[in-house]
């Protein structure tokens, strides 16, 4: 009998390849084959940014972006006749129920990682009964703003923060979002494990509401892979030489942009705070990035501040000297926030972002949010206000701690989060 072959496959997106690919490492780190498909753009960003180190256990291959059933199909079909190591297992992101229908139609195993809350699994399982009970329409609109509860024990959440609605002016956004849903719902029917990159500890209610969904997070390698950008090092050198807990770290994510007037108001906030920074911009952050900062912004902060395209997240956020987190509130980085004990000003835009701000500001109560004004901005002001309150008051940063120590003894042997991934690589096994 030959090696537990798992063929894992994700949404061509940053906050979803990097979770799976992380679960991929850990997987082979036991002995588990793993065959890791992108579609054709998310392989060459992976490949281009060079975040990804060869191991003989895990081979890239890139298919055409899209629903690709057929050419999934083919896939497997190529490896089983070539490879003494069948596939045993298919493990996609929940949003792709068709790798879950070709997996179910081949007799294989299934299994989904969810790169986002255990609460949100619950509230897309909830869309037939949000419909039957009037809340929301057949596309997912709400009827009115309201707000619900999805048990006795989850937080309330407002229908106009439903994640396939929150923030959205795009329409075409908001219908993706439902449809994406929708399959997540029917990948959890299909499923035979249902992972989820969240832990006991953050979501009792949610684990309790649905057992069948099992924590196995934070998931953190000692290398991040799975990035669509270059990494840019030499910040950890930076950090090295600033003090304990002084610096800054600010980062939207990968996809989020800003307009130029809240660009230049929050590069204006930065400098007004007088603090040490690290701000991640991506070249597509903003239009014209070049000649978008404040007028003679660069020279004001000196080497106070660095601005770099992308992070080594994980490294910039284990550092002593980082005093707090300046978040879109990806779940991705709200993980990688708390295992490290880092506070966290929050700035959500789409989707499962504030989901995850209410949980941040509301729940566990180790972080802040921000405020826009009448015209919609974020001013300086407000965000030097937020900033100073995070960083001044003694709570947040006694809370991150505790929440720090108990995610960290959920992933050592013996903990809820490592039991759950072993019980998960013994039944690969089996």
């Amino acid at each position: 009998m030959g090696k537990a072959h798992v063929l894992a496959i994700c949404v061509p997106a940053q906050g979803h390849v990097i979770p799976l690919m992380e679960l991929s490492v850990s997987l082979a780190k036991h002995g588990i084959k793993i065959t890791f498909v992108n579609s054709e753009s998310a392989h060459k960003l992976v490949v281009n940014a060079s975040s990804y180190t060869k191991d003989d256990d895990i081979a890239l291959v890139s298919i055409p972006d899209g629903d690709q059933s057929e050419i999934l199909k083919h896939v497997i079909e190529n490896i089983n006749a070539t490879d003494s190591d069948k596939i045993t297992c298919v493990l996609a992101d929940p949003g792709l129920s068709w790798a879950m229908e070709v997996a179910d139609e081949m007799k294989i195993r299934r299994a989904i990682l969810s790169p986002f809350a255990a609460t949100l699994l619950v509230l897309k399982s909830s869309i037939p009964k949000l419909i039957q009970d009037g809340i929301i329409g057949e596309d997912g609109t709400p009827t009115k703003k309201k707000t619900i509860q999805l048990s006795p024990t989850i937080p309330a959440i407002e229908t106009s923060h439903f994640s396939w609605i929150c923030y959205s002016n795009s329409e075409l956004l908001k219908v993706w979002l439902f449809e994406y849903a929708l399959r997540c719902n029917k990948s959890m029917k299909l499923a035979d494990k249902i992972l989820c990159n969240s832990n006991y500890d953050l979501e009792p209610a949610a684990f309790e509401t649905n057992p069948k969904i099992l924590p196995i997070g934070p998931l953190l390698t000692s290398n991040q892979t799975g990035n669509f950008w270059a990494e840019d090092l030499s910040c950890l050198k930076w950090l090295g030489q600033q003090a304990t807990k002084s610096v800054i770290y600010v980062a939207f994510g990968s996809a989020i942009t800003f307009d130029r007037a809240q660009f230049q108001e929050f590069a204006m906030a930065l400098e007004l705070c007088d603090r040490p920074f690290i701000w991640v911009v991506r070249p597509d952050f903003v239009e014209k990035l070049s000649e978008a900062y404040p007028e003679g912004f660069e020279e004001r902060v000196g080497g106070r501040g660095v601005v770099i395209s992308w992070a080594p997240q994980q490294k910039v956020l284990e550092h002593s000297s980082i005093a707090c987190f300046l978040t879109h509130c990806g779940w991705n980085s709200t993980m990688e926030s708390l295992i490290n004990g880092v506070r966290l000003l929050c700035w959500p835009f789409i989707s499962e972002q504030v989901h995850n701000h209410n949980y941040i500001c509301n729940v566990w109560k180790v972080g802040l949010g921000l405020n826009r004004d009448e015209g919609g901005l974020i001013a300086r002001q407000e965000i030097q206000n937020k900033l100073e309150e995070l960083l001044g008051n003694e709570k947040y940063r006694a809370n991150a701690l505790h929440l720090k120590e108990k995610l960290r003894a959920s992933i050592k042997q013996g903990g809820s989060s490592y039991t759950n991934f072993i019980s998960f690589v013994e039944w690969l096994k089996e």
